[in-house]
C-alpha cells in the first residue's frame, strides 16, 4: 500500500502538527537553516507519483512515507553518507525531521533494504536527474539567480587524473622526483 502525507493541508496559526513537535523558537532557527529550504523548496519537487507507480494502492505492507525516503536519498547524496550514516541521521537528527516533514516515529526509523530499494527506484527510473533539474530551476526562482551569468570556464574544467590510472600516476612521480633528484646531488 501507498503511504503518501497530504502536505496541502492549510492550518491556522500555532495549530499545525510541527507546533506540538518543536519550541516555537527551534522552528525559527529550523526555517533558517538549510532544512527550511529543503523543506520548502526541494520536498515539493520529489517525483512521489514516479516512485508510487511501483507500488499497489490496495495490497500489501503500507511504504514508508515515499516523500520522506526519496529526500533521505536526496540528502544521502548531498551530505555524502552511507546508508548507515543516512538510517541514523533520520532516526535522531531534528533538521531531518523538519527537513522531511517526518513527525511521526514509525517513519523516522526506516531498515536498510527501505533505503536501497527506493534510491535503486530512483536511479532505475532515471529520476536523479529530473530532480537535479527540477530543484535547480527552483531554488534558481526562488533566489532570483540568473544562471547566463555563470562563468563559462568555471564549468569547464577537465582533470588530468581521469586520463592518468594508478600506474602511470607511480611512474610519473617517481620520474619527477629521481630528476629532482639528480639535479640536488
Amino acid at each position: 500500500m501507498i503511504k503518501i502525507k497530504n502536505r496541502d493541508n492549510l492550518y491556522f496559526d500555532g495549530m499545525a502538527p510541527i507546533d506540538n513537535h518543536f519550541h516555537q523558537r527551534k522552528i525559527e532557527l529550523l526555517k533558517k537553516s538549510w532544512a527550511g529550504v529543503f523543506r520548502e523548496h526541494v520536498l515539493p519537487k520529489l517525483p512521489v507519483k514516479e516512485i508510487a507507480k511501483h507500488f499497489d494502492k490496495y495490497m500489501g505492507r503500507p511504504t514508508k512515507e515515499l516523500t520522506a525516503m526519496c529526500g533521505a536519498c536526496v540528502l544521502q547524496q548531498f551530505f555524502d553518507l552511507t546508508d548507515e550514516q543516512t538510517r541514523d541521521q533520520l532516526a535522531f537528527n531534528q533538521q531531518w525531521h523538519y527537513a522531511l516533514d517526518v513527525l511521526d516515529q514509525e517513519d523516522q526509523i526506516i531498515s536498510l533494504k527501505t533505503l536501497w530499494t527506493c534510491r535503486q527506484l530512483l536511479l532505475n527510473d532515471k529520476l536523479a536527474k529530473k530532480i537535479f533539474d527540477s530543484v535547480t530551476d527552483k531554488l534558481a526562482d526562488a533566489y532570483g539567480i540568473d544562471p547566463k551569468l555563470q562563468r563559462l570556464d568555471s564549468v569547464h574544467i577537465h582533470s588530468n587524473m581521469a586520463r592518468l590510472g594508478r600506474i602511470r600516476i607511480l611512474s610519473r612521480t617517481c620520474t619527477i622526483f629521481l630528476k629532482k633528484l639528480k639535479t640536488t646531488l
